[in-house]
């Protein structure tokens, strides 16, 4: 991807144009506001904390430690077959299901959204021979999020999405601190030598050398509101105030094909 400045150093509504223009790194993101009303948040909030106390939440293999509920593509990019991933995915799902039985689906209504703004045809990712990847994880980000990239053609070379030409990060928050847990932006495109074969370059704790000189926007999360970025981009979340509330929220990614297309997956 070709480094382009942003138009602009703010935050813009969701429009065809608009979601065009982050598709092409000219903006640095998009906020739907009210997404969600409280009623929403707080019973997705509750389901999350249902989960947690029945075990469901997991952790990944990352610092600051992050909790989900579902499966991330990106953990079996290297030194897994395919069928370990998708043997996830069956879990993931079945674990989802039980959340969203709890309170209501975001995902369903985020796709209708983007379907329908869009012009264009947005589901799931699949993969030749094995089905729908994963959509829709949820997290516990309190402890913020290191700097890291997220791009299916770098990051998983090996797998379907990899013919996406962008990719974007949407987040829909239902509980979000006061102080802290900000998501900071750099207008910096990952770009990276591929090679068949070999594991994917490490794109989780990338050092100050990728963000060197470049533009940053920072954001901050609002419960009801729906915040999507260009992932391509080094991002990471700061930690929220250890009295104040959790950072919770379902997101997933969405890819752009050549078509114009859309597909989700986490």
């Amino acid at each position: 991807m070709e480094k382009k400045v942003w138009i602009s150093q703010k935050e813009y509504s969701l429009t065809k144009k608009n979601l065009e223009l982050l598709f092409n790194n000219l903006i640095p993101a998009i906020r739907v506001k009210k997404f969600a009303d409280l009623n929403e948040c707080n019973s997705f909030k509750n389901a999350i904390n249902w989960a947690e106390e029945n075990n469901i939440m997991k952790y990944y293999s990352v610092k600051p430690k992050v909790g989900y509920i579902g499966t991330a593509q990106v953990e079996y990019r290297w030194g897994h077959k395919k069928s370990n991933y998708f043997n996830s995915v069956r879990e993931a799902w079945r674990d989802w299901k039980k959340v969203i039985g709890h309170s209501w689906n975001p995902l369903e209504k985020f796709i209708n959204l983007l379907s329908s703004i869009s012009g264009f045809d947005a589901k799931i990712a699949q993969e030749t021979n094995y089905g729908d990847l994963f959509a829709g994880i949820i997290r516990k980000a309190s402890n913020g999020i290191g700097r890291h990239v997220d791009f299916a053609p770098m990051n998983s070379p090996e797998y379907d999405i990899a013919h996406i030409n962008s990719q974007l990060g949407w987040n829909l928050f239902v509980d979000s601190p006061e102080e802290g847990g900000i998501t900071t932006i750099y207008n910096r495109p990952w770009n990276v030598n591929i090679t068949k074969g070999e594991d994917p370059p490490m794109s989780y704790g990338l050092s100050d050398e990728h963000i060197l000189g470049s533009e940053k926007f920072s954001y901050k999360p609002i419960s009801g509101d729906v915040v999507i970025f260009n992932s391509r981009n080094p991002h990471e979340v700061s930690p929220g105030n250890l009295n104040d509330n959790e950072r919770l929220q379902i997101g997933s990614f969405i890819g752009r094909l050549p078509d114009n297309n859309l597909l989700l997956w986490s």
